[in-house]
């Protein structure tokens, strides 16, 4: 059995202050520790090479060393209110291993400790930076004793600040079998396994079983009992009413069955990685369930896609689980004739079947696959197939797959011959300060419940200016389209009673993905702040789809599911069309390495 090699680098800094009411003392030392099983082949080796005092402002550096590489110390005199000392500290990465910061912790917490008037902080690294093989870094640390403060500081104080380095390289797991891959991770999880189905899968919280394949990042589950890997999206790719009145119990007709398996479906590259089964939709009323067996499957007809079942979220550990993302999304159990289970990342519950709930598609892949590069985390997760490319990005972009245009990140909603539409990472962000404010959010329409103000408002200059960064070739990039609104949209639809229906179009350069669309979900790089955080529903805007609703009109919750109002603002991701002859220039399409146009 190949063990798979980690090494993880630690550094802790300690920083602790001494004032008094005449003079007072701050030291700053950094630990090196690296931890870690099993042997690695590659040299990973960072350290600290150089401290260097920037600006005193009332104060003076007593003393400042690297003590064997791995430790470095200052002394600060901080002599009264106002006075502050900066030092630039240099990180070296000598090994030939690529690495990345996986978290920062202690500033704030340490800066709420008493007195509250002392501070320090970390400027210059970030979470998700990376320092790669050979590379130097440098970043700030600054030490500041309020200039307002009234009061007379504690003799001392502790501050604490560490950062996590882990490797970033295609080494680690370049050319592993997946199955060797899978099996490792099954024998370490944290949480242990759970058996169902005569497969063995994995369960509580896991940080090591992300996986990008075909536009997405996916969950590795474990190893079905025939081999194959089963896999679920970390996000909800759509939200669609489960089927007709009274239908639960028969999933093979059910809208959600058809949606997966003939409009998701067909849009996936690698078709023939996957594995075709009969999946369980056995019923139940106990929203505990806890069964092995699928005694009596509604479900008859062999499917590439389905969805997890009620048994399988429960024997994960529930609301513990990795299999939960912040997002509500149906499971594949009835509870009876009128409703379906779904869950979300407080509890288990059932809907009746024309709520618009999220899906999260579950594939299984054939067991002889290879791992082209990556460590499994959220940051650098598994990838089967390294995609670099150049070229018209309609002949090689796939939907869900990541662009860069005009300095922000976009993911591919649909590629044509006509063009590729894009839509925004994020939501319409006036002043670019990362925050959405109510004067960022839009009304649908105004007075006229069967007109779109919305749809105008995008098109019109200053819109179109935020989108192209005022930059005239990259607005020149921009095509206009036909978008089609529908009409008098129920809940309990088809979903592609509102795909197929051309309806109230309008002409434009600028519209916004409509309900039943593959990503009319809340991206799971918007869940998780980019990878800086595990995916959170309050990561999330509520924001218009294109879909009307009778004299109202569907949004997208922050939740991942489908609900409809009139009078209301709401954010905006917008979606655009760029042109067929659009070069890609670079990248793979990952959130790690977007094309770029």
């Amino acid at each position: 059995m190949r063990t798979r090699k980690k090494q993880r680098i630690i550094i802790g800094t300690l920083c602790s202050i001494l004032v008094g009411l005449a003079i007072g003392y701050a030291v700053l030392s950094s630990q090196l520790n690296i931890q870690g099983t099993g042997s690695v082949i590659s040299n990973f080796q960072i350290l600290f090479t150089k401290i260097e005092e920037v600006t005193m402002n009332g104060a003076k550096t007593i003393q400042k060393e690297i003590v064997g590489d791995t430790t470095a110390n200052f002394i600060i005199d901080l002599k009264s209110p106002g006075s502050n000392g900066e030092y630039i500290i240099t990180v070296e990465n000598r090994g030939n291993i690529d690495a990345y910061v996986k978290d920062i912790k202690g500033v704030v917490d340490s800066n709420k400790k008493e007195p509250k008037d002392i501070q320090f902080s970390i400027d210059g690294l970030k979470v998700n930076d990376k320092l790669k093989a050979r590379e130097t870094k440098t970043f700030k640390v600054k030490v500041n004793w309020d200039s307002n403060s009234t009061s007379i500081p504690e003799t001392s104080k502790d501050l604490s600040l560490t950062i996590d380095f882990v490797q970033d390289t295609n080494n680690v797991v370049s050319g592993g079998n997946i199955t060797e891959l899978v099996q490792d991770l099954l024998e370490t999880s944290p949480e242990g396994t759970y058996e169902y189905m005569g497969g063995t899968y994995l369960k509580g919280a896991q940080d090591s079983n992300y996986i990008w394949f075909d536009g997405f990042l996916w969950r590795i589950m474990g190893i079905n009992e025939d081999g194959s890997i089963r896999m679920i999206t970390e996000e909800n790719v759509t939200a669609i009413s489960w089927g007709a009145e009274n239908t639960a119990l028969d999933n093979d007709n059910s809208y959600v069955n058809d949606w997966l398996n003939n409009y998701f479906y067909p849009k996936i590259k690698d078709k023939d990685l996957l594995v075709s089964q009969i999946w369980c939709s056995e019923k139940t009323n106990d929203s505990k369930s806890r069964r092995t067996t699928c005694k009596n499957n509604q479900s008859k007809l062999p499917q590439t896609i389905g969805l997890l079942s009620l048994d399988e979220v429960n024997f994960s550990n529930d609301t513990s689980s990795y299999l939960k993302n912040g997002q509500i999304s149906w499971t594949l159990t009835p509870n009876d004739e009128q409703k379906m289970w779904y869950m979300n990342s407080e509890m288990i519950s059932s809907n009746l079947l024309h709520f618009a709930d999220g899906v999260r598609p579950v594939i299984n892949l054939i067991d002889s696959i290879t791992i082209s590069s990556g460590t499994g985390t959220l940051q650098n997760p598994f990838i089967i197939e390294d995609r670099s490319t150049t070229g018209k990005s309609n002949d090689h972009s796939l939907i869900g797959e990541y662009v860069t245009y005009a300095g922000r990140n976009y993911r591919v909603a649909e590629a044509s011959s006509i063009g590729t539409s894009l839509i925004l990472d994020g939501y319409y962000d006036s002043n670019n300060d990362g925050i959405i404010e109510e004067s960022d959010k839009m009304q649908y329409n105004s007075n006229d419940a069967n007109t779109c103000t919305l749809c105008t408002m995008i098109n019109e200059d200053p819109f179109v200016n935020w989108i192209s960064n005022n930059n005239e070739s990259d607005k020149a990039k921009l095509v206009s389209k036909t978008w089609y609104r529908g009409d008098n949209f129920y809940f309990g639809n088809n979903y592609k009673d509102n795909l197929e229906n051309t309806s109230n179009p309008y002409v434009g350069r600028v519209g916004v993905i409509r309900m039943g669309e593959i990503l009319s979900g809340q991206s799971e790089t918007i869940l998780s702040k980019n990878h800086t955080t595990y995916v959170f529903y309050n990561n999330a805007q509520d924001y218009w789809t294109l879909t009307p609703y009778n004299t109202q009109a569907l949004y997208i919750t922050q939740y991942g599911f489908i609900s409809y109002i009139y009078h209301s603002t709401k954010a905006v991701r917008p979606v655009v069309m760029i042109g067929p002859d659009v070069q890609i220039l670079g990248g793979n399409g990952t959130f790690n390495e977007p094309f770029q146009i």
